[in-house]
């Protein structure tokens, strides 16, 4: 029982002690970069999938991309002739040679089929202890146990599209995207969510997994915030510290940042506090300035610092994705 309670008593604990994180939002490169070099995309005919629902969102969603302020994808509309599509695209880049101008790719067409595009039910049963008979007081005297009926609705979905070069019929992507959805309910609580809605979620998930693969996609990274080292911070430093992470979990980065440079210059010891500067310079894009003041933290702190270590690697997974993107702007 003493064990129990102890477990217990952690579980409560843990999200109070989390370390506090500021949100970045960072557009990254596709993985299929073969196919982010094309520029003008023809969505056809999937197989198994008779009302054209599977196409019609695909193209939609590749439509729907907008890097730069401006769409990504020329999706060229199904009942186009073959011979519409025209020669294909150049962009040149005046900053580099005329004679080396930046070529995104042939024209493509996305084809495919569909797998699992359905739902089922997978019944079972719970018991439910209820009382069977009451005193004359009303009190229980005997309890009983009784089954209800439940069920799991499972909706399944999946595809495979294939996108293809037109001038050189080269098969650039062939790859299955899947997603599941499930809801649960017994009959005497409700009833799960219908299997139309569960089908639908499952299959904006896959086809968006998609998009996010073959063009650039904004994620969103958590970045931990470090409060505390052993370096005698004085009261008003620890103060300013802390108000700025109220601020940055609030989305005040700019008052945070005024708050932990105002400590940084009173307090000049500890990893701490060029830990936040990096996290500031890091917000603002400045991935330079942003390293050094990691590197700094790294440092000072005299032993290894996972969320410095982290900091330092994901500046190393940002400088390449920045050069992938550069490839597939258009």
């Amino acid at each position: 029982m003493r064990r129990l309670a102890l477990v217990l008593c952690c579980l409560f604990l843990l999200p109070a002690c989390a370390a506090p994180v500021v949100s970045k939002q960072v557009l990254v490169p596709a993985p299929a970069a073969e196919v982010a070099r094309l520029t003008r995309l023809k969505v056809t005919a999937f197989d198994n999938d008779g009302t054209g629902q599977v196409r019609a969102a695909v193209e939609s969603a590749l439509a729907s991309v907008v890097v730069d302020g401006r769409p990504y994808f020329t999706v060229v509309g199904a009942s186009a002739p073959a011979g519409s599509l025209g020669k294909p695209m150049q962009w040149i880049d005046s900053s580099r040679p005329k004679a080396q101008p930046i070529r995104y790719g042939a024209e493509g067409t996305v084809q495919g089929s569909v797998g699992q595009n359905d739902w089922q039910d997978e019944r079972y049963t719970e018991k439910r202890r209820e009382c069977v008979a009451e005193d004359a007081k009303g009190r229980c005297i005997f309890w009983g146990n009784r089954e209800v009926r439940c069920v799991t609705r499972v909706a399944r979905f999946s595809f495979t599209p294939r996108v293809v070069a037109k001038d050189t019929g080269e098969v650039l992507l062939a790859q299955e995207f899947a997603e599941t959805g499930r809801s649960s309910a017994c009959l005497d609580k409700g009833a799960p969510t219908s299997g139309s809605t569960l089908l639908g979620a499952a299959r904006a998930k896959a086809i968006a997994r998609f998009r996010d693969h073959v063009a650039p996609h904004v994620l969103v990274l958590e970045i931990p915030l470090l409060t505390e080292d052993d370096s005698g911070m004085g009261a008003q430093a620890k103060a300013e510290v802390a108000s700025g992470v109220d601020f940055a979990k609030a989305g005040q980065t700019d008052k945070a940042c005024a708050l932990w440079r105002n400590a940084a210059r009173s307090h000049g010891a500890g990893f701490v506090l060029p830990y936040l500067s990096g996290v500031c310079a890091e917000l603002a894009d400045d991935l330079d300035q942003a390293e050094g003041f990691y590197s700094q933290a790294e440092q000072r702190a005299g032993r290894p610092v996972p969320e410095i270590a982290e900091a330092l690697a994901r500046l190393k997974t940002t400088r390449a994705d920045l050069d992938r993107l550069e490839q597939q702007r258009k």
